[in-house]
């Protein structure tokens, strides 16, 4: 079986798992073939039974993503997981929109990506996020990924409210369509992006909208399966 599942923001992905074999019986096969983080929403594919020996050639298919990215803050997870730091620059959404016209090129093809910090990584059998939030970690070595972007543009752009250090504050954001390859952290994007702009920048939201041919329009939510 072969479940396109609409991941809830706050839910993991091994959340999901476990609700589908709940629901199908414990001795039944479960997995997912591609994380999403706890705060992202959106497409996750989760297959059963003689379909799970499946899961690299689900998990090598091209992703679609629609990031909300705000720019002129910073978390050490690159997205809201903490409560952001006001950079000391500051840009307004006109002057962001005209640095990522010729940004946003750079970053389509073929490209190194620094795995973020906060992530479930395992570096020397140890996960990078326990790590970093006991501050054990060196971000000079922290691994690289080899991850393609075929398609990186801007959907539309305003001005966001966010609670930060420095109480609620109004930050240029920008919503972009990312199509890449699996692998490819959106939060590092967003947080290259910052450094790029030279302002820092979080990503404040993020769906899946597309996992190869399954779109987030088809997919159910946990309490709407029928299995």
């Amino acid at each position: 079986m072969i479940l396109n599942v609409y991941k809830e923001k706050g839910w993991t992905s091994f959340d999901v798992v476990a609700k589908v074999r709940g629901l199908l019986g414990k001795k039944r096969k479960v997995g997912h073939t591609g994380t999403l983080d706890p705060l992202a929403e959106g497409v996750l594919i989760v297959l059963t039974d003689e379909d799970t020996r499946r899961q690299n050639e689900f998990m090598n298919l091209r992703k679609e993503y629609k990031a909300v990215i705000a720019f002129g803050l910073a978390t050490p997870s690159y997205d809201l997981e903490f409560l952001p730091v006001v950079s000391d620059e500051q840009l307004s959404l006109d002057e962001v929109l005209r640095l990522l016209k010729d940004t946003l090129p750079k970053y389509i093809g073929e490209l190194n990506q620094v795995v973020p910090s906060y992530s479930a990584v395992k570096v020397n059998g140890k996960r990078l996020y326990k790590e970093a939030r006991k501050g054990n970690i060196n971000k000079k070595d922290l691994p690289v990924k080899r991850v393609s972007i075929y398609d990186l543009h801007i959907l539309n752009s305003s001005n966001e409210k966010i609670k930060t250090n420095e109480g609620i504050v109004n930050f240029p954001a920008v919503t972009i369509k990312i199509v890449c390859s699996s692998g490819t952290y959106v939060r590092s994007l967003a947080n290259d992006l910052g450094e790029e702009l030279k302002v820092k920048a979080v990503l404040v939201s993020l769906i899946r909208t597309k996992v190869g041919n399954f779109n987030v329009s088809d997919s159910k939510k946990i309490t709407e399966l029928k299995i």
